[in-house]
């Protein structure tokens, strides 16, 4: 429905206001997915969007890159399932890691280990999705669950270095800044202006940047953690 809509658009000269939207009409008679396209011209809309919360409010998280990478899985996976798929996959990397800390061998290799024993301990959890007809994480894609495996072995040895508070603030960070990320990239609303505007929200990303680029103030939790100073 929205392809045929957006094929039926008027198009006009090709211009600099325009130049997008003939592209994104040239990749769809090409064969290209509509879909495909409007996500990809998403993920920066997306990081500009976590960008904003990591300068303007201070939400960290295991940097810019990890939740837009997490929120990618999600999209196959879907958000509930995905997070807690997402979660048990951690809980059982720190396991791992912890079980294997005193082996004394290479780094590559003690990960390598700590991949084996995730990967066996999905296999219950495949007869366990079975059961609840969640059988379609397993069988959509194997990218998804890749992806939140090596992006978990990065959170695990995360809580494992730092003090279990600062650890688990990451962690939780981590995992809005990945929901919000998919709230951006499976929004209806967004696909179609992306897909109608790709000029304008690509100039709005561009000024936001900048913008983001330039800002020297307090983020938000800053000025929490820092009232009594202020105050004086």
């Amino acid at each position: 429905m929205l392809e045929q809509i957006f094929l039926n658009q008027s198009l006009g000269s090709l211009g600099p206001t325009n130049f997008l939207k003939h592209a994104l009409a040239w990749g769809v008679s090409q064969g290209y997915s509509l879909e495909v396209l409007a996500l990809l011209l998403l993920l920066p809309l997306a990081l500009t969007v976590v960008a904003l919360t990591r300068y303007l409010i201070g939400i960290q998280g295991l940097g810019l890159f990890a939740p837009i990478i997490i929120a990618v899985a999600f999209l196959a996976t879907g958000l509930t399932a995905g997070l807690l798929l997402f979660l048990g996959i951690l809980l059982v990397e720190i396991l791992a890691i912890l079980i294997l800390r005193r082996l004394k061998i290479h780094f590559a290799a003690k990960m390598a280990l700590v991949l084996l024993i995730v990967c066996l301990a999905l296999l219950p959890l495949m007869f366990i999705f079975l059961k609840v007809e969640g059988a379609f994480l397993f069988n959509a894609s194997l990218v998804p669950i890749l992806i939140l495996i090596l992006i978990g072995e990065n959170l695990a040895e995360l809580q494992l270095r730092k003090a279990p508070k600062l650890a688990f603030l990451a962690t939780v960070e981590t995992f809005l800044l990945a929901a919000l990320a998919f709230g951006i990239l499976s929004s209806n609303f967004l696909k179609r202006a992306v897909l109608f505007y790709p000029e304008a929200i690509m100039a709005l990303i561009i000024l936001l940047d900048i913008w983001i680029g330039h800002f020297t103030g307090l983020r938000l939790l800053e000025y929490r953690r820092f009232r009594k100073l202020l105050k004086k």
